[in-house]
C-alpha cells in the first residue's frame, strides 16, 4: 500500500485544525461584583471580610464594606458569602505547545504565564488571548536563544546573538538565554538587550557562570537547580549556600525554584511505570493528546540513580532564599516533562515551598504579588497585578477555603477572573469539555486524528523542541 503524499497529509492536517469550534466565551465579561466576600489583597498579610469588590472593564475600580459600594444597574453580583477572594496566580514557566494548552491554566486559577520555549506562534496566541478571542491567561512571550551546540535558535558567533536580539525586540516580551552561550555571545546579548530595553531571563548559562550573568543583569534564574550546576560546581555543598543567596541578594535577581518539576523529575527517574500513573491522573482528561505521546518517550525514566537528595538540598536553598527575601516566583515548566498538568501543577509548586519552611503568605506571594511586581520592574508600563487594590488589573480566583491558612485552599477554584472576565468553575469545565471532551466531533478527536496524520507524515521533519536542562 503506498503511503500517503507529504501534501495530502498537510491538507488533511490543516482541514482539521480549521474545523476547530471557537472557544466559548465568559460566563460575564461586563460589570461585575463580589458582594460579602473574604478579601485576601496580598498586598500584605491580612484578610478583609465582608467586602464588595467591583470590577468595570477589566479592572479593580472600588473595595468596601458590603453595601457601602454603589452598583451600576448593569452589574452581575457573585455571592461571596462565606469564600475569599484572592488575586490569581502567575506560573513563569511555562512551555505551551499547543493553543489547547492555555484555557486548561485557568482551571487551576492561574491567570497569567510566561512562556520559556521560544515560539513565534505564541506571539499570535498572546494577541488573541488580549483581544478576548481565546480563553486563557494572560501571556507573556519569551525569545529563546542558544549558543554552539544548541538545538533550538542557535548563534555562532556574537554578532549573531547580537542581530537575533535586534530582531527579538518590540515582538518578545523577554529574552531566555541557554546553556551553550559563549561569554562573548552572552555579553552581546546582554549589551543589546540593554539598548532595546529588554530584559533577559533564563538558565546559569555555563561558560560566564552565574556570578558573571547576575552581575550583568540577567533577571532572573527560572530553575533553582541552575545554581547547582554552576556556583555550586555540580555539587550540594551547604557551606556555598550563603555565598549563593548573597550574590542573588546584592544583584537584586529573582529565583524561580521550580520545585514540582524537580520532583516529578525526581518520582520518575528511572522508573518507566511512573508515566502509567500520570496518565491515570483525573488532570489528564485535559491533557493535549500529544503529550500523551511524548509523556510515555521521556527521558527521565531511563537514568539511574536518585534525585531525593537534591530535592531536599533546593528546597533548603529556597528557604534560604526566602529567609534573606531574594524574591521568589512560581513556575512550573508544564506541560512537557511529564507528569506536569496545565493549571494543577503550579499547586504542587505552593505545597513544596511551604515544606521547605515558607509560610503560606510567602509561597502565595511568589505566584501574585512579587510575579506582578516581577513583570511590572522589567516591562516598563506593564499594568499592577498580583494584588487586589483598587486600579489592580481584575485577575482573581475564588476559594472556599482560607488560602492563608493552606495552600491548598487555592487548588480548586469556585470561579476565576481573568482581565474582568468571569468564568465559574462550573463553566470552565463545561467550556473545557467541549474541547477535549469525548466523541468523535470533540475537539480532542479532531486533534487526535490530525495528530495521528502529522505523526505518519510530518514527524520525521517536526523540529526539536528546546532542551530542558533538568540533566544532573
Amino acid at each position: 500500500m503506498k503511503s500517503p503524499s507529504y501534501s495530502r497529509l498537510l491538507a488533511v492536517a490543516i482541514l482539521v485544525w480549521s474545523c476547530r469550534p471557537p472557544t466559548a466565551p465568559a460566563q460575564a465579561t461586563g460589570p461585575v461584583a463580589f458582594v460579602d466576600v473574604n478579601v485576601v489583597p496580598m498586598d500584605r498579610e491580612t484578610i478583609l471580610t465582608g467586602q464588595t469588590v467591583l470590577v468595570l472593564d477589566g479592572v479593580i475600580s472600588a473595595i468596601g464594606p458590603a453595601g457601602s459600594v454603589m452598583l451600576p444597574d448593569d452589574v452581575t453580583s457573585i455571592d461571596g458569602s462565606g469564600q475569599y477572594l484572592m488575586p490569581g496566580l502567575a506560573d513563569l514557566h511555562v512551555h505551551a505547545e499547543n493553543e489547547l494548552d492555555l484555557p486548561v491554566y485557568l482551571l487551576g486559577g492561574v491567570t497569567t504565564v510566561l512562556d520559556l520555549g521560544g515560539r513565534s506562534r505564541l506571539l499570535g496566541w498572546r494577541d488573541r488571548l488580549e483581544a478576548g478571542d481565546l480563553a486563557g491567561p494572560h501571556l507573556l512571550v519569551s525569545y529563546f536563544i542558544d549558543g554552539p551546540g544548541g538545538r533550538f535558535n542557535v548563534v555562532e558567533t556574537p554578532q549573531q546573538a547580537r542581530q537575533a536580539i535586534r530582531a527579538a525586540a518590540g515582538r518578545y516580551d523577554y529574552i531566555k538565554v541557554y546553556n551553550s552561550l559563549t561569554s562573548a555571545q552572552f555579553d552581546a546579548i546582554m549589551d543589546e538587550a540593554n539598548v532595546a530595553g529588554i530584559a533577559v531571563v533564563g538558565h546559569g548559562v555555563r561558560q560566564p557562570g552565574m556570578q558573571a550573568i547576575l552581575e550583568a543583569g540577567q533577571v532572573m534564574i527560572v530553575h533553582g537547580e541552575e545554581y547547582i550546576y554552576t556556583y555550586f560546581g555540580n555539587t550540594t555543598d551547604r557551606a556555598l549556600i550563603p555565598g549563593a543567596v548573597d550574590l542573588t541578594k546584592r544583584t537584586g535577581a529573582y529565583v524561580l525554584p521550580n520545585l514540582s518539576a524537580f520532583e516529578i523529575m525526581a518520582v520518575q527517574w528511572g522508573r518507566p511505570s511512573a508515566v502509567d500513573s500520570f496518565l491515570s491522573q483525573p488532570e489528564v482528561r485535559y491533557l493535549h493528546p500529544s503529550y500523551r505521546q511524548s509523556w510515555r518517550s521521556g527521558r527521565y525514566t531511563t537514568r539511574n540513580g536518585s534525585l531525593r537528595p537534591r530535592l531536599v538540598f533546593l528546597q533548603e536553598l529556597t528557604r534560604a532564599f526566602a529567609n534573606a527575601n531574594v524574591p521568589l516566583l512560581l513556575g512550573t515548566d508544564s506541560p512537557g516533562i511529564p507528569g506536569m498538568f496545565p493549571g494543577a501543577s503550579i499547586h504542587n509548586d505552593l505545597r513544596l515551598m511551604v515544606a521547605a519552611g515558607l509560610t503560606p503568605y510567602q509561597a502565595l506571594s511568589a505566584g501574585t504579588r512579587t510575579a506582578g511586581a516581577f513583570v511590572r520592574q522589567t516591562i516598563p508600563g506593564s499594568p499592577v497585578f498580583g494584588v487586589i487594590t483598587e486600579g489592580a488589573r481584575a485577575d482573581l480566583v475564588l476559594l472556599e477555603d482560607n488560602p492563608l491558612e493552606s495552600v491548598a485552599a487555592a487548588r480548586n477554584p469556585n470561579g476565576v477572573m481573568v482581565g474582568g472576565d468571569w468564568w465559574s468553575a462550573e463553566a470552565l469545565r463545561e467550556m473545557l469539555d467541549g474541547l477535549y471532551g469525548s466523541g468523535g466531533s470533540s475537539m480532542i478527536g479532531l486533534w487526535a486524528m490530525g495528530y495521528e496524520l502529522w505523526a505518519i507524515g510530518l514527524g520525521s521533519e517536526r523540529k526539536s523542541s528546546p532542551p530542558i536542562a533538568h540533566s544532573p
